[in-house]
C-alpha cells in the first residue's frame, strides 16, 4: 500500500552538482529500487520511518514555481531528476513532469532568446508519453537506466520500474525520433551483471536501440543500506556485493567493460568510478 502526500515547495530549481540545476517533482520513488542512493541520502532528513519505495510526496507546486523562476534565466542546465523518478506511476495521474516540460517548450519558443539544456533519466517508458513536447524543445537528451536483461532478478531488484525490453524500446523509439539518448547502465551488480558475457549482451541491447552513449557505474553506499544486504544474503551474493568497494575489483570491472566496448567502438563510454 502506498503513502501519496501532496505537498508544496519553495522552490523547484534547485542547485546541483549533477548539472547546474536540478528538478524533482516529486519527493520519494514508487519505483523502490533497493540500490537507491537517494533512499540512504534522503531518509537521513524525510520518512525516515518508512520504507523506501512505500511513499511519494508529490510537489504539486512545481510548475507554479518553475514559471516564476526561469522568467529571469536566459539559458540554464536542468537535470530531471536527481532524487526521485520524475516518470514513476504517480506521474501518470498527476503530469507534473508534462507540465513542467511543457512550460520550459513555451518559454524557449516564445519571442524570447532563450534555451534551457535538460537532461532526463528514467527507468519509465511513460516518457514516451511526452513525445511530442520533447519534440519541441531545442536540447534536449533522455536517458534510460539499465541494470541487467535477467526480467526476474530486474523484479527483486527495480518492482517499480518498466520492465527493461520496455525501456530499450523507449530508447529505439526516441532515437527514431531524432531526440539525443544514453544508457546509464549501473550499478553494474556483483554476481549478477559483472561479468564479461553479461557486460557484452546489455551494450549489445542498448547498441541495438541506436543510442551512441553508454554511462557505467558501480553500486555504490552498499555498507549503508540494509535492504541492499538483506536480499544480498537472501540470493547468496553477500560476499560478491562487498566487492563493490574493493580496489582491485573495481580495476578489473572497468578492464572488462574497456575490452567490450573494443567490440562497440562507436558508442561513446564513460566510465563513472
Amino acid at each position: 500500500m502506498y503513502k501519496i502526500n501532496e505537498v508544496k515547495i519553495k522552490t523547484t530549481l534547485q542547485k546541483s552538482k549533477i548539472s547546474e540545476y536540478c528538478i524533482n517533482p516529486y519527493l520519494g520513488c514508487l519505483n523502490g529500487c533497493l540500490y537507491c542512493y537517494a533512499s540512504f541520502i534522503m531518509q537521513r532528513w524525510h520518512h525516515k520511518d518508512e520504507i523506501w519505495g512505500s511513499f511519494v510526496d508529490i510537489r504539486i507546486n512545481s510548475v507554479e514555481n518553475l514559471k516564476k523562476e526561469i522568467k529571469k534565466k536566459d539559458k540554464i542546465d536542468v537535470y530531471i531528476s536527481s532524487m526521485t523518478d520524475a516518470y514513476q506511476i504517480v506521474e501518470e495521474k498527476y503530469k507534473i513532469t508534462r507540465e513542467i516540460l511543457k512550460t520550459l517548450s513555451k518559454e524557449e519558443n516564445a519571442l524570447f532568446d532563450k534555451k534551457f539544456i535538460i537532461t532526463i533519466q528514467t527507468k519509465r517508458d511513460l516518457v514516451l508519453r511526452d513525445l511530442d513536447i520533447l519534440k519541441d524543445l531545442k536540447d534536449i537528451t533522455v536517458g534510460f537506466t539499465i541494470t541487467m536483461l535477467d526480467e526476474d532478478k530486474r523484479k527483486i531488484f527495480e518492482k517499480g520500474a518498466s520492465e527493461t525490453y520496455k525501456r530499450l524500446k523507449a530508447l529505439e523509439i526516441l532515437n527514431r525520433n531524432k531526440i539525443k539518448t544514453y544508457a546509464f547502465f549501473g550499478p553494474i551488480l556483483p554476481g549478477i551483471s559483472d561479468d564479461y558475457e553479461k557486460i557484452y549482451e546489455t551494450v549489445k541491447s542498448i547498441y541495438e536501440t541506436g543510442t551512441k552513449e553508454i554511462l557505467f557505474d558501480k553500486l555504490s553506499y552498499f555498507k549503508y543500506m540494509k535492504r541492499i544486504k538483506d536480499i544480498s544474503y537472501k540470493l547468496n551474493l553477500y560476499n560478491d556485493f562487498l566487492k563493490s568497494e574493493d580496489i582491485n575489483y573495481l580495476t578489473e570491472l572497468k578492464s572488462k567493460i574497456l575490452v567490450v566496448m573494443n567490440e562497440f567502438n562507436d558508442i561513446n563510454c564513460k566510465i563513472l568510478f
